[in-house]
């Protein structure tokens, strides 16, 4: 089968889960017979680049610009959609969306538009909430239903302030104030709302142009059920580890030391709630550390991904130690080092790899009570739990692990390889093109 993996950026220029589980799943649909092309934007390009990487398969960087210089959606679509027809690509396996000047919903309608299979694998929870939060005004637990009046009030109210019931209250005023006509009829508050209507867009491309939309989560599914989405047209593909070495075993807990955070270092990563509970760690345990490994830039933008700054605070504890990004052939062997894994997230997390390479080294890791991250702690029994946003809640999780008071299961899925799940992904995909030719033959 010819497939296309479709993301905006690659592996390893790009570090996050996204680009992880493409490689992965890319290498094992290749192992398996197939003809895989991982295609992402030439960005600022007029040119398109292919390359065969020594894993299996191919890159194509479709060009985003003509001989003039000039982009816009309808020309990246035709760059697009010819380099499928070239190589005869039967499914179109879109794993990232971002703004026009990349992959974008359009690009999605286009290619159902010209008769290649469309399957959506959603890796983040920002498609569907503008905060990435799922709690409304930064505090109440939200089921993601995209009303646009709501979203506004939400959007606008989180982190207006310092106090979570007054965000709360302001976000309950909006809400009220934006589902008036009269006040979506102010320029501002229009141009604002028209903004944030392109998630309302996203789930009707979902809807109309996507034969198969797939979960890692059992809770995002119902996020899509909520929104409209067709329940036989939702799978749910569990989250699985990245393969490891192997070489590599478990280290024994006597011989872990401190600490780790490994991710986006950031505000939103939870990284200040790092630095809350530095101080008084150093007190009462005065031999744990954390170290941080990850990059530090600015807004997730294709200029940016090559800076690393500093982050504010960070040096500012003895027991706290920025170690810089690590290489990708080397993250496993590092986490095996230490007592636990910390992800104290501010943003609701979709299934993160991190949390299934600790548990295949059966390493536990402490998480914030984000939808995705909490749903796999639970299930594999991996962990520890704590309230969002609460440095008295994480630190009581360390103290548990200091104190050697933990007792975890670390299951693993049945089938936890990306052979499996490549499989699976096959699966779909000849049940998608069975579908597509159904319909085509009835329509005629």
């Amino acid at each position: 089968m010819k497939v296309a993996i479709v993301t905006n950026f690659l592996y390893p220029e790009g570090l996050g889960g996204t680009e992880l589980y493409c490689h992965q799943l890319a290498v094992a649909l290749a192992s398996l017979g197939n003809e895989v092309y991982w295609m992402v934007p030439n960005f600022e390009k007029h040119e398109t680049s292919i390359e065969a990487r020594g894993n299996g398969y191919h890159v194509v960087k479709f060009a985003m610009l003509d001989e003039s210089g000039q982009s816009g959606v309808e020309f990246i679509a035709s760059s697009f959609l010819s380099e499928l027809q070239k190589r005869g690509i039967e499914v179109a396996h879109f794993n990232e969306f971002g703004g026009n000047a990349g992959v974008s919903a359009y690009l999605l309608r286009a290619t159902k538009k010209a008769g290649v299979s469309t399957i959506v694998t959603l890796h983040l929870v920002h498609y569907i909430c503008q905060t990435g939060t799922m709690k409304f005004g930064g505090s109440e637990p939200c089921n993601g239903e995209v009303i646009l009046s709501r979203c506004a009030a939400c959007y606008v109210s989180s982190g207006a302030t310092a106090l979570p019931s007054i965000n709360l209250a302001i976000a309950g005023l909006a809400n009220r104030l934006f589902g008036l006509g009269v006040v979506k009829s102010v320029p501002a508050i229009k141009k604002f709302m028209d903004g944030l209507a392109v998630k309302t867009e996203f789930i009707a491309a979902l809807k109309e142009s996507a034969d198969v939309v797939v979960s890692l989560t059992n809770w995002f599914k119902e996020v899509l059920i909520v929104n409209g989405l067709p329940v036989e047209k939702i799978v749910y593909v569990p989250q699985v580890s990245p393969d490891m070495r192997h070489d590599l075993h478990p280290e024994d807990m006597a011989n872990r030391l401190g600490y780790v955070y490994i991710g986006r270092v950031d505000k939103p990563k939870g990284i200040d709630l790092i630095l809350q509970i530095a101080e008084r760690l150093a007190k009462e345990f005065p031999g744990a550390f954390i170290d941080i490994y990850g990059p530090v830039y600015g807004p997730y933008t294709p200029e940016n991904r090559e800076r690393n700054s500093t982050y504010p605070g960070l040096d500012k504890h003895g027991n706290v130690n920025r170690k810089g990004v690590l290489p990708p052939g080397e993250v496993l062997a590092t986490m095996n080092k230490y007592k636990a894994v910390i992800l104290p997230s501010l943003v609701a997390e979709m299934a993160p790899l991190i949390i299934m390479e600790a548990n295949r080294l059966r390493i536990p890791v402490i998480v914030s009570d984000v939808p995705g991250s909490a749903e796999l702690v639970r299930q594999y029994d991996c962990g520890l739990i704590f309230t969002y946003g609460s440095t008295e809640d994480l630190y009581k999780k360390i103290a548990e692990v200091e104190q050697g008071n933990l007792s975890l299961s670390f299951k693993q899925p049945p089938e936890n390889n990306f052979d499996s799940i490549a499989s699976r992904y096959l699966e779909i995909y000849r049940q998608s093109g069975q579908s597509r030719q159904k319909n085509m033959a009835l329509q005629l």
